[in-house]
């Protein structure tokens, strides 16, 4: 009976993963956990090379990001120019990211894609008691030089995978000094629009990206990112980013799994 379905449910992972996949990441992040193994298993009807679902997955997230940057573009309107050294920090950032990225082979990526996902996991996990930890940090003061420099290093990770990344940025924001809820919100939406447009567009130059799969992804993923922004606030934070570090731990486990197999398969 179950095996009757198999195709329709493969059929449909990836607009549904694509969809939940920019909810997520404009509420709490990780929409990668679900959006990339859609892409890379191969167990799908749309298995295509570890890199290229990477490249892939970063081009299609990428207009959720903008429209939630949109949907935020209130509470940065205010900030003007100032916002503009923090940009340029995300986009060096992540153009590095994306750059290594085209530079590690399939296989390499293959091997290291459990271990980022788990790191990424274990983020999420941690993010309650070490935001808290981390925003006594600063001492009342706002270290714009350190920011700079951190949002550089924090927007490779987010231009080589992604994952994880909101919370990197959030946890850097307290650490530099920034205490309200709202502006770091703001503030990591418009880092990640950058850091992960600047590497999209990397890809695409390089015609690395899955286009078959991209533009159906996409569009669904702005979707999500929209209308999640809208009622963003009135969700339970702390249950939803143990919703996404479950699924980041599935994810991750399915893929060392994957990898073992494939190890002893090659013996």
């Amino acid at each position: 009976m179950l095996a009757s379905f198999l195709p329709f449910i493969k059929l449909l992972w990836l607009p549904v993963a694509s969809f939940l996949a920019g909810i997520l990441n404009t509420i709490a992040g990780g929409g990668s956990f679900l959006s990339l193994p859609a892409l890379i298993s191969g167990t799908t009807i749309v298995g295509v090379g570890a890199v290229t679902a990477q490249a892939t997955n970063t081009v299609a997230l990428w207009p959720g990001q903008l429209t939630s940057l949109i949907a935020f573009r209130k509470q940065l309107r205010g900030y003007g120019w100032k916002l503009l050294p923090l940009a340029v920090a995300s986009g060096l950032g992540g153009w590095v990211g994306g750059e290594l990225l085209l530079h590690t082979g399939n296989q390499r990526f293959r091997q290291m894609l459990p271990w980022l996902l788990l790191f990424a996991a274990l983020m999420f996990i941690a993010s309650f008691p070490l935001g808290k930890w981390l925003a006594t940090l600063s001492g009342g003061r706002r270290y714009e030089a350190a920011l700079m420099i951190g949002m550089v290093m924090v927007s490779v990770y987010v231009g080589y995978f992604g994952a994880g990344g909101g919370f990197l940025v959030m946890s850097l924001l307290g650490i530099c000094g920034v205490r309200d809820i709202h502006e770091m919100n703001a503030l990591k939406v418009l880092t990640a629009a950058v850091s992960i447009g600047i590497p999209a567009l990397t890809f695409i130059l390089a015609r690395r990206v899955a286009w078959t799969f991209c533009l159906e992804m996409a569009i669904l993923a702005a979707t999500g990112g929209y209308l999640a922004a809208h009622f963003s606030p009135r969700v339970n934070q702390r249950a939803m980013r143990w919703t996404v570090a479950c699924i980041g731990l599935l994810t991750a486990g399915y893929f060392f799994l994957q990898n073992a197999m494939q190890t002893v398969y090659a013996r």
